[in-house]
């Protein structure tokens, strides 16, 4: 289960996988602690190559079904597509057909990188989900020297890479991370001031600050907050669980199916 954590609002948008090829979309009011369901999706979704724009009103993700009927509607078996959290229903959608490219980031709320195939450079828009108000920008041409070529989704920023693990501070707090970010699989967390006093260990599938500056995380198919008690131990807080959703279908309301 990973969280993308919007730059500029307090706006998360959580994807959870299971049951098997199902996944979840829920969007997250990180101020109240309130979470809407979204829509499901039965394929493979790839929470890594997935970014929110910065307002969180935005969602661009990459996806696949692989399957021929997807191929023969022009989806091919994989895409990248923009919609409005919670909902999965494509304003912008561009064909990809393999799992080269696919990464999507916004620089900004109207301003997309997009990383095409290194197969097939040039990536065009679905005819029925064109970009819309979107400025588009495709990764592969852009020179060496262009700072776009470092632009990340907002689930990497702020992180440092630091001796094979990747390291976040907030205030005077450190966490660092012994894993990957895919959200697929849990990771040995450490949290420790800023001189080095550890605080404590802990594992879970992902952890950050949020956009108040607590620490949250995923495991277990819940969302937490840690908080650190007096005699300086971690303490986690449940906001909510997940555990028990089941796949229900959905539809787009129909302020989520225009830009």
């Amino acid at each position: 289960m990973l969280v993308l954590l919007a730059r500029q609002a307090n706006v998360g948008v959580i994807l959870r996988r299971g049951p098997s090829k199902w996944w979840h979309v829920t969007l997250w009011d990180t101020r109240l602690d309130q979470f809407t369901q979204g829509q499901w999706f039965h394929g493979q979704m790839y929470p890594e190559r997935c970014d929110l724009s910065p307002d969180g009103k935005l969602f661009i993700y990459f996806a696949g079904k692989f399957r021929a009927r997807e191929v023969a509607k022009g989806y091919g078996i994989t895409w990248t597509a923009v919609s409005r959290p919670p909902y999965l229903r494509a304003l912008a959608l561009w064909p990809m057909g393999d799992t080269w490219g696919g990464n999507g980031v916004f620089l900004d709320n109207r301003t997309v990188l997009l990383t095409t195939s290194s197969l097939s450079f040039g990536a065009k828009h679905h005819p029925d989900h064109p970009p819309g108000p979107l400025n588009v920008v495709e990764y592969y041409p852009l020179r060496e020297d262009d700072p776009r070529r470092d632009a990340v989704p907002c689930w990497r920023l702020g992180w440092e890479r630091a001796s094979g693990s990747w390291k976040k501070t907030c205030g005077d707090l450190t966490i660092e991370s012994q894993g990957r970010f895919s959200g697929s699989y849990p990771s040995l967390y450490t949290l420790y001031r800023n001189e080095g006093e550890l605080l404590g260990t802990f594992e879970a599938h992902w952890a950050d600050w949020d956009q108040q500056g607590r620490l949250v995380a995923t495991a277990g198919g819940r969302v937490l907050e840690g908080n650190l008690t007096k005699d300086r131990g971690l303490l986690w807080r449940q906001l909510t669980a997940m555990n028990d959703e089941k796949p229900t279908p959905m539809e787009t309301a129909k302020w989520a199916q225009q830009w």
